[in-house]
């Protein structure tokens, strides 16, 4: 694992908790690499950490759950287990809920 990937993982455990969301592009900012969005996603998507690191939590600005390298109905799972609703594959009250 590198470095960029722990802080990945690190900061998304510490700052998004259950029954929240964020995007690619802001937890590239709470690691101060605002540019770095689509590395985000590389460690998301490589995440062996999962569920404990959760990745599920990481949604395109949109709204979109974007991608897992899991089944996406797991995802959806994951995050309606916690408390987030998803319809039509997209966040409901995304806007209330992404950190």
């Amino acid at each position: 694992m590198t470095e960029f990937q722990q802080l990945c993982y690190t900061t998304l455990t510490e700052k998004v908790p259950a029954g929240k969301v964020t995007t690619y592009g802001k937890l590239a900012k709470l690691i101060n690499r605002p540019n770095a969005y689509r590395a985000v996603g590389s460690a998301m998507n490589k995440n062996p950490f999962a569920p404990e690191v959760p990745c599920h939590r990481v949604v395109s600005v949109n709204g979109d759950l974007g991608g897992f390298a899991y089944n996406i109905n797991l995802k959806i799972k994951r995050l309606q287990e916690e408390g987030v609703f998803v319809e039509n594959g997209k966040i409901v009250n995304f806007q209330q809920i992404c950190i």
